[in-house]
Formats: structure tokens, C-alpha cells, sequence
């Protein structure tokens, strides 16, 4: 559902005026019970803005460049962790205690979640994106002067 909920902020991006359930329907195309209940999330999230009322509708809270793509999959999916060991209360695994690949699970998940912070849905409308916009000390641009 997360890859949804990116799909409907990023077409809310441009938006001036406050857009119905039906309106983001149309936009997006995707079902209704489905745009209900991404704009709950992402209402409770703080991330989109709600007005009820006959002239009500949503709106994001922030400028689209102050908006990562990683606080939409974390208000529909949580904390962003690619393995139960990299949760953010250390998850369910049964072999954590052995697993020889349980510290670089989590380097390589704060490596991930650290660019996905890092891309605004401002640069997700720049196609393909300058990955020098990626403003992280953990990932090394490479040259690109090739």
C-alpha cells in the first residue's frame, strides 16, 4: 500500500485546492476503499491535511520538497526495515543470537532508509533525479563525470 500512497501524495503535490476522495479517485485511479484508506494513514500521519465539510476535502501539510518518500512508507508500512532483525525493537527473528548477517542487515537497512529520507517528492517529479540530491553521509556519489 505504500507504493499507493506514494503515488497519491505525488499527484497532490501541484495541488493548490483541497481535492475530494472521489477527485484523488480520479486522479490516481484507484478504488475508493482504497484512497479511503490511504488518506487515514496518511491524515493520522500528519503528512496530508483534512477538511471536513461540504467544500472539505485534503490537502499535503508541507511543501513537497520538505516531504520524504520515506515518511510515506513509514506512515503506511511503519519504521522501514527490510529484515525482522533490522525493526526498530529487534523483531521476531528465532536465530538472531547466531546470525552472522544480523549487523550488516542493519547497516544496510539504515543505508536504505537514509537515502529514502533524503528524496523529497519534489525531486521524485525531477525524473530521473540528480543523486547528488541525495544529501547523506552514508552514501558515496560516485563519479559521474564518465
Amino acid at each position: 500500500m505504500a507504493d499507493y500512497a506514494l503515488l497519491v501524495v505525488f499527484k497532490m503535490r501541484n495541488l493548490d485546492e483541497l481535492i475530494t476522495l472521489s477527485g484523488l479517485c480520479e486522479l490516481t485511479h484507484l478504488p475508493l476503499p482504497t484512497i479511503r484508506k490511504l488518506m487515514r494513514a496518511l491524515t493520522k500521519s500528519n503528512l496530508v491535511k483534512s477538511v471536513r465539510g461540504p467544500h472539505g476535502g485534503y490537502k499535503l501539510s508541507r511543501q513537497p520538497d520538505q516531504t520524504s518518500i520515506a515518511e510515506v512508507i513509514e506512515a503506511i508500512d511503519g519504521p522501514i526495515a527490510l529484515t525482522e532483525c533490522a525493526k526498530l525493537d529487534g523483531g521476531d527473528c528465532q536465530i538472531a543470537s547466531t546470525c552472522e548477517l544480523k549487523d550488516n542487515w542493519n547497516i544496510v537497512n539504515r543505508l536504505i532508509s537514509n537515502a529514502l529520507h533524503n528524496v523529497t517528492l519534489d525531486a521524485m517529479g525531477h525524473m530521473p533525479f540528480d543523486i547528488k540530491q541525495l544529501n547523506s553521509e552514508l552514501i558515496k556519489v560516485p563519479n559521474q563525470n564518465q
